[in-house]
């Protein structure tokens, strides 16, 4: 509950407000049942014979009733019987109203606050989570929060108002029986908080198999192709059967637990109103200290009490389900990010003179350092290639410079400002990044060259997309620049969706660019426009080009090889062929 506070604390006057009514609703329940009184005795003993006891409320309110004929008494009953429940159908809708709307607006908020806090986790914070389990947190784990605030805390309100209404009802009448009928209620308390911890413990682990079943076929629905080339249909297939059975056993029981509530509530209740029979038998037949209106009013107020009572373990099953998915929501909420942003950034315009890597040692989760002391400059204007075995670091040192990790020792510099004093997006404004399988929106084709842009001008997407040689194709498709994408792409060939990349990072104008394997994956055809493309835009631009093959990159200025994290050699491309060094070696390696 106190991690739910938080988000409800913004709506308590529309929460108070909505208590009121529900109090509204809860005494005109009551109320309706002392019209039994007059309508008894209206039946049984006309206008004029009281039956009762007591000279109080109650009579006087019969009293009122019967003035007159037996057909007024029961015109008037009627007329106030309308009333009541017209008066109760207002109080109800309105109550049920403002919760509802707390309840969306809860459930928005709790949303929006996560898909925000994501955003501005850092990169090793989604490579060490499963994609499925964050999407069925912010889907399933929120819409089992949304049930804990609607059937859960509203719901327990309105039935302990409810129970709070008819119980001073029940006093009024007799508190004798009223007594007798309370031994059942710590019983009922027992069992609701003992299944309540139970169903705690059952919820997070079936929240969890949840994740796994979403996590599964977010993995088979993106990976469809390999799936298929493989031929492992049949193995996914088992691997979500097998899922689907975990969450079904975990649900099961779970749900074992939960029902137990109903069925034990109506035991112990069933017994209390035994008791209640034969001592309200006694009261009336053999003591005659009470009468029996009072008596049937009070047996209809035990008997109003106990569907309140059963709603009571319900809505506790709601709510310890909701709290516990709260609880899994708030550990995102409570992750930091590793990477964190400056309280007095220094702002940097533009990019005027050189980047500096400064000694820079960087290791994944504080295991062996994949990049070990580099000490690198860069100039503005120079195109930079960084080549190198799979593994020696070449992409971590881009990773770094875009800030998506921070190095574990040294300092990243531009025009000698550390990177880490700068705002995250200022710093990443001046970037623009290019990667081996680019990421595409199920959107436009204008709107994923022009990305995030509201008032692009269709004139600088145009020249964008000519420069990265994707004016011509795109031009040839149904709707042009309106030709929707599909999902990362898929309807495009994967040259296509490079040359778009390219395109995007093109419109973007950035002061570097980063190339990030840009043609590892795509057939030569592709590759050489591609490569056309990049070279355009290395133009009067400073790049870092990480690259597989490395006849993409001889006429870059410069070359830097890697080799286990540390730089092994740099130069031209004739002058490390002159080396026989590593650079040599990969070279050889390729042509062969």
């Amino acid at each position: 509950m106190k991690n739910l506070f938080p988000y409800l604390k913004p709506y308590t006057g529309k929460l108070l407000l909505c208590f009121i009514f529900m109090l509204g609703f809860a005494i005109l329940s009551s109320f309706s049942l002392s019209l039994l009184a007059p309508f008894i005795k209206a039946i049984f003993y006309g206008g004029e014979t009281f039956f009762s006891l007591k000279n109080d409320l109650l009579n006087k309110f019969s009293f009122w009733f019967l003035k007159g004929t037996r057909i007024q008494a029961f015109i008037k009953l009627q007329i106030v019987m309308v009333l009541i429940f017209l008066f109760k159908g207002i109080f109800g809708y309105i109550h049920r109203y403002l919760g509802a709307s707390v309840e969306e607006r809860v459930m928005k908020n709790i949303r929006d606050n996560t898909y925000t806090h994501l955003h501005f986790l850092s990169l090793d914070y989604f490579h060490r989570s499963e994609s499925g389990v964050i999407i069925s947190r912010i889907t399933n784990d929120i819409s089992k929060v949304k049930g804990a605030v609607k059937d859960g805390i509203l719901a327990f309100v309105k039935q302990l108002l409810l129970i709070l209404a008819y119980f001073c009802l029940a006093f009024y009448l007799s508190w004798q029986l009223l007594l007798v009928t309370i031994i059942t209620f710590p019983v009922l308390f027992w069992l609701i908080g003992f299944l309540g911890k139970k169903l705690r413990k059952r919820s997070d682990v079936v929240q969890e198999n949840m994740g796994k079943i979403t996590s599964t076929l977010g993995e088979t629905i993106s990976g469809i192709k390999i799936v298929k080339a493989f031929s492992m249909e049949r193995f996914e297939i088992r691997k979500f059967f097998q899922s689907t059975y975990n969450y079904l056993k975990s649900a099961l029981r779970f749900e074992r637990i939960g029902l137990l509530g109903v069925p034990l509530s109506e035991l112990i209740t069933a017994v209390g109103a035994c008791i209640l029979l034969g001592y309200g038998g006694y009261q009336v037949f053999v003591t005659h200290t009470l009468s029996p209106d009072r008596f049937l009013i009070f047996l209809a107020c035990a008997i109003s009490m106990t569907q309140p009572l059963r709603q009571l373990s319900q809505a506790n099953v709601w709510m310890q389900q909701g709290f516990q998915a709260m609880v899994r929501v708030k550990r995102i909420l409570d992750t930091k990010p590793t990477v964190k942003e400056v309280e007095n950034p220094i702002p940097l315009k533009n990019f005027n003179k050189e980047i500096v890597f400064d000694n820079i040692s960087f290791s994944y989760n504080h295991s062996k350092e994949v990049i070990q002391g580099v000490t690198l400059k860069i100039k503005k204007g120079e195109d930079v290639a960084l080549v190198g075995s799979s593994g020696a670091g070449k992409s971590t040192l881009t990773d770094l410079l875009a800030r998506f990790y921070d190095p574990s020792q040294g300092t990243i510099k531009i025009d000698g400002v550390d990177i880490k004093q700068v705002t995250l997006k200022n710093l990443r404004e001046l970037i623009g990044l290019v990667t081996q399988e680019p990421v595409l929106f199920n959107d436009t084709v204008f709107n994923n060259i022009a990305y995030g842009i509201s008032d692009a001008k269709p004139e600088d997407v145009y020249e964008a997309a000519k420069l990265a040689n994707a004016h011509d194709f795109i031009k040839e498709f149904p709707q042009g620049y309106n030709t929707v994408v599909g999902e990362r792409g898929v309807k495009l060939s994967g040259g296509e969706r490079q040359r778009i990349a390219i395109a995007r990072a093109l419109y973007k104008n950035p002061e570097i660019l980063i190339f990030d394997e840009a043609t590892s994956h795509l057939d030569p055809e592709s590759e050489s426009k591609v490569q056309e493309a990049i070279e355009r835009m290395l133009r009067k631009r400073t790049a870092i080009v990480v690259a597989h093959r490395l006849s993409t990159v001889k006429d870059c200025d410069r070359i830097i090889v890697i080799d286990n994290g540390q730089i092994v050699e740099q130069g031209t491309h004739l002058e490390l062929l002159k080396n026989k060094g590593l650079y040599k070696k990969l070279i050889d390696k390729e042509l062969s």
